[in-house]
Parts: structure tokens; sequence; C-alpha cells
């Protein structure tokens, strides 16, 4: 049976968008459709901070961390609310199938420590990093002032998420001995090619879609490696190898050296 989050039963904060913003029939269900993805993104998120806060605890992260990514899960599902409100002012239905597995990884084959940075890497260093930088372009562009509103909140939080988790590498990296580290760069092919494979699929055709390719491949090239590297990670190595054949969807990767 396929997950659903379903939120047209659920108390919303009304959100009502200005009068003077023109939405065509096109606009309007493009607009729906865009906030329905962030709903179930939002969900998926609180899903995955939540459990990274058991692993937290077995790896021995100290409390800071814990609270940090407990506010992250309290974040995402406020964050559900709000986009399932601006689901309703676009008249929407805010109900969508969820992706498949919504558990995070195990990784039973390694210690609870390179376990819980292997999602730590993917899930906050990776993925809220590269969806902080499509916000801060969603809210430069949008034109509509209550959207915008709603966006700037999910923006703050995102970067919020985002820092948590190149503090918690940092943080932790006296714990990480050579041979984990070695493993740790081996595991960001894996990791890079899960972010490929959700973000790239998605930017179609325009303008618009260029716009947010190049958006992606910044901050894959500018933030997300350049900080791995920092870690003395093989970042750049790793998105060779997630690379090694990719689709001809006319993303140029740029060389960082």
């Amino acid at each position: 049976m396929t997950a659903v989050v379903d939120m047209r039963d659920e108390r919303q904060t009304a959100v009502a968008l200005d009068e003077a913003a023109a939405f065509d029939a096109g606009s309007r269900q493009a607009a729906i459709a865009e906030w329905i993805e962030r709903m179930v993104d939002a969900h998926v998120s609180s899903r995955s901070f939540a459990g990274l806060l058991p692993r937290m605890m077995h790896a021995g992260v100290e409390a800071g961390f814990q609270a940090a990514a407990a506010e992250a899960v309290v974040d995402e599902l406020r964050h559900v609310r709000l986009c399932a409100a601006v689901v309703d002012a676009l008249g929407g239905e805010a109900r969508a199938p969820l992706p498949e597995p919504l558990d995070l990884p195990r990784h039973d084959d390694v210690g609870p420590l390179e376990g819980l940075l292997r999602n730590v890497l993917s899930i906050v260093c990776l993925d809220e990093t590269v969806t902080a930088a499509q916000l801060e372009n969603s809210h430069r562009i949008a034109r509509e002032s209550t959207l915008r509103r709603v966006i700037a909140e999910i923006l703050d939080d995102k970067i919020k998420h985002s820092r948590l988790g190149w503090r918690m590498l940092q943080t932790l990296a006296p714990r990480i001995d050579p041979a984990m580290r070695g493993r740790l760069g081996d595991y960001l092919v894996t990791a890079f090619t899960r972010l490929f494979d959700k973000h790239l699929p998605v930017y179609g055709a325009g303008s618009r879609a260029f716009d947010s390719k190049a958006i992606f491949v910044e901050a894959v090239n500018e933030v997300i490696v350049p900080r791995l590297e920092a870690c003395d990670f093989p970042a750049r190595a790793a998105v060779e190898a997630a690379l090694a054949a990719p689709p001809d969807d006319g993303v140029v990767w740029p060389a960082t050296d």
C-alpha cells in the first residue's frame, strides 16, 4: 500500500494570496504541483531528522546536536502545514503519495558513528544544502508577497539545518580514523548518485529550468565539494564517479581546480 501525506482535513493557518497576483490556469496548476512537492519533501525531511535522533544517541553525539535535530523535526512539520496551506489557497488538494523508502538507511555493515555520518553526509550536508540554494532562487524570482514570505520562512530553516550537518561533520572529525574516512569517501559516490537521481530528472526545458540546473550545479561545485574537500573527503572524485555514465541532460559540470 502506497503511503501518502494527506493534509486536507488538518487545520491549517490560512494563507491569503494577493488579489493582484495573476495566476492563469496553467501557472496555477504549476504552482500547486510545486507546493505539493515541497509539502512531500518536508514530510520526508521530518522523518529523516526524526530517524537521525536515535542514531545520534547511539553514536554518543553531544546533546546540543540532538536537540537541534529534534528542532528540525518540528521545523519540517511546520513546513508541511505551511505548504499545505499554500496548496489550499491556490485551489489544490493537499494530498500526495510519498516516495519509498521512507526510513533512513540502517547501515548495519558499519559502526554507529560511521552509519550516522553516512546519513548526515547524504541527507543533511548534501540534500539540505541543495534545497536551501533552490529555495533562495525561488525566493528571488517569486513575485507574490505571501509566497515570498512563506519561502523565506522555510529557507531560513533549511539554511539552519544545512549548517547543523556541516557543524556535526566538523565536530565529529577527531573521531574519524583514516580507515573510516576512506570508507566514508567511498560512500560519497552513493550519496552523490542519490542526490543526482533525486534532483536532476525534475528539470525540464526552458530558461527557468536552465537557471534551476545552474543553481544545482553551483551548489554542488561551489559549496558542497569545497566543504567536503576541506574536511579531507575526496568529494570531487566522488562526483566524477557518480557521473561516470551521466544521462544526456545538458548539464555541464565545470572543474573546480
